[in-house]
């Protein structure tokens, strides 16, 4: 999986780029899905902002996280895309076929 980290106007710190690789270790349970994640890190007016998009075979989930702190912003984000790996996987279950009882 490819990770993609950028900072707009933020300087991002070795200590920051460690805790966002270690959190993104937590997608990598999905298996072969994910083809590349991309993680950008910004400061709003009095709030941090972290956005993740991760490109599936067929698919693009993206979700924003704000926090107090960046850390907490990466945290946020990184829990609300294993959220929507999660339905995704299920709505992916959901559309299998199912054997037909014999009655």
């Amino acid at each position: 999986m490819n990770l993609t980290l950028t900072g707009r106007h933020f300087e991002i710190t070795p200590h920051l780029k460690a805790h966002v690789d270690e959190k993104i270790r937590r997608l990598e349970k999905f298996g072969e899905q994910i083809i590349e994640s991309e993680i950008v890190l910004f400061k709003e007016s009095v709030r941090d902002v972290a956005e993740g998009k991760v490109h599936l075979s067929h698919t693009v989930l993206a979700a924003k996280g704000t926090g107090d702190d960046m850390y907490m912003a990466v945290n946020d984000v990184v829990d609300k895309l294993v959220a929507q790996l999660h339905r995704y996987e299920g709505k992916l279950h959901d559309r299998k076929r199912h054997p037909v009882e014999n009655q």
